[in-house]
């Protein structure tokens, strides 16, 4: 199974918290956020739509879902993050988050992803040659990542599960899962199925890579297609298979809220 890196990114401790499916990384690796910098931004911060880097994708009243697209060395705005947030990196990436006297270098690999503490104003700046491509998941009831039920630097989840077919391979593992919300990441291989499963909550789910699939349930199912960065929403009470439709790897994200 491929290694997925999940990090708590806080401003109540100048750090981050990293971890793995496999094992929490050596506290020597914890420190990379934590030096401080003066940052000064004139005028106060704007809400996430007055952003012309950021582009709304779903929105409802557990969720937001932004891409956020930053040509090389620019910078957002400075933006009112007014809730806790994933952050999923579509693409290699090298930026800064600066806030008031404080800033986090970045560099996050394809489809790496870290959870920010929301209230605090900041900005995005793109230290790169090419244009960063981000997609934020601001959760409008908080992630509460300072207590995990697991993953975010708490005990390792243990439901993941994966399978080998004729059809082809499938993986699900569980990020993290804290009292309010639990994130999966999903990767099918051409022609595999993620089998019937259930969701007693609604929950997003987010294509990392383009993807053509199959939702099937009970009743029948239907094809879809997503781009790179795209989500659907899902009410709660699903039971569904997902299949992919692809002739090269996909990986999908799931958000569930409670």
């Amino acid at each position: 199974m491929r290694r997925v890196r999940v990090s708590l990114l806080s401003t109540l401790a100048l750090g981050c918290l990293t971890i793995s499916l496999h094992a929490q990384v050596p506290r020597n690796n914890l420190d990379v956020h934590r030096p401080p910098s003066r940052s000064s931004v004139p005028g106060g911060p704007v809400d996430l739509k007055l952003d012309h880097c950021f582009h709304q994708v779903l929105a409802n009243d557990r969720v937001r879902v932004f891409s956020v697209e930053v040509p090389p060395h620019q910078s957002t705005e400075l933006d009112s993050h007014n809730h806790d947030y994933v952050i999923l990196s579509l693409g290699k990436s090298n930026f800064q988050i600066s806030g008031t006297g404080t800033t986090y270098p970045m560099q996050l690999e394809d489809g790496e992803m870290q959870v920010l503490k929301g209230r605090w104003p900041h900005q995005l700046a793109n230290l790169s040659e090419t244009p960063l491509h981000l997609l934020e998941l601001e959760v409008l009831q908080e992630v509460h990542p300072d207590h995990p039920l697991c993953g975010l630097a708490g005990q390792e989840c243990t439901d993941g599960r994966f399978g080998n077919s004729d059809e082809g391979r499938y993986t699900q593992s569980t990020l993290f899962e804290t009292d309010t919300v639990k994130l999966a990441r999903i990767e099918l291989s051409p022609g595999g199925a993620l089998p019937e499963h259930r969701h007693d909550h609604c929950h997003v789910l987010v294509a990392i890579d383009e993807i053509q699939f199959r939702d099937e349930n009970h009743d029948g199912g239907k094809d879809l297609h997503l781009k790179s960065g795209e989500a659907l929403w899902y009410a709660g009470n699903v039971v569904h298979r997902l299949k992919s439709l692809e002739k090269q790897n996909a990986r999908l994200v799931t958000l569930e809220f409670k």
